[in-house]
């Protein structure tokens, strides 16, 4: 199996507009959207956001008909504690192929929200790592963890300060995705346009030194234009730490497929 892109959007995301169809434009043996379930948004006016389940499945079955690429249903949700009988009731009843697991907002802000600037970097950072560490505790589903590093996307931070101020959380976290058998995504938006490559390479050990083995590549596509985004240098620096296969979700079944080509 080759490797394909495991988180992107479509129309069906509050963020995003882009058609399926510019997607399939590249012609991937399967094709996977992602598109974002976040309760209370603060994002949006704390307004819940759901992806419509049944304009999903319509959108598949006509799109089928006219392409080789399989076509398979994902979801990116945001878990905010306290949400999480919510969210599991959703899942019994709209059933996916991919799940990923994201940490996005605290039920008061957003973690890319300009609020976050008024406040102590290592704050946030710490809030955000708990609420990481709670919700793989709480949060009983899911195949992938997304952008390690998204509430550190708005400040400026380097691995030294990581080492220094959060090692002992971030160790937690990565041993709660060994322990379920997760997948740690590098994430391309915060490998590429947010510069935090750096945060990866260290990491990266990081979570191998507690058995960590799972990895998943994702551009976090919002438009087509981004699909793959900067998998070849995500897949350089895998590749320096010693891992040559990449985890590939499909409902209960996972498969192991090589890195993309240099």
């Amino acid at each position: 199996m080759n490797y394909y892109d495991q988180h992107l959007h479509t129309f069906l995301s509050f963020d995003s507009d882009e058609q399926f169809e510019n997607y399939l434009a590249y012609q991937p043996a399967y094709f996977v959207a992602t598109d974002h379930f976040d309760l209370k948004n603060p994002y949006s006016g704390f307004r819940d956001d759901i992806p419509d389940y049944e304009l999903l499945v319509n959108t598949h079955q006509k799109l089928q008909e006219t392409t080789a690429t399989k076509l398979l249903k994902g979801i990116e949700i945001g878990v905010v504690p306290g949400q999480e009988q919510e969210i599991l009731r959703y899942l019994e009843s709209h059933p996916y192929d991919l799940k990923l697991i994201s940490i996005h907002q605290n039920g008061t802000f957003d973690y890319m929200d300009d609020a976050v600037l008024t406040k102590d970097k290592f704050a946030v950072a710490k809030q955000y790592f708990d609420q990481m560490a709670h919700v793989l505790d709480s949060f009983l589903d899911g195949h992938i963890v997304t952008h390690f590093d998204y509430g550190l996307r708005r400040f400026q931070f380097t691995a030294e300060e990581l080492a220094a101020h959060f090692e002992t959380e971030l160790t937690t976290i990565f041993k709660k995705i060994v322990a379920r058998d997760l997948a740690m995504e590098i994430n391309a938006k915060s490998f590429g346009p947010y510069q935090n490559a750096h945060l990866y390479q260290y990491a990266i050990p990081l979570y191998q030194s507690v058995g960590g083995k799972l990895f998943t590549l994702g551009s976090d596509a919002h438009k087509a234009s981004d699909y793959r985004l900067d998998f070849a240098a995500m897949s350089e620096l895998l590749r320096s730490f010693g891992v040559n296969q990449l985890a590939v979700f499909q409902g209960s079944e996972r498969f192991m497929a090589d890195l993309p080509a240099k």
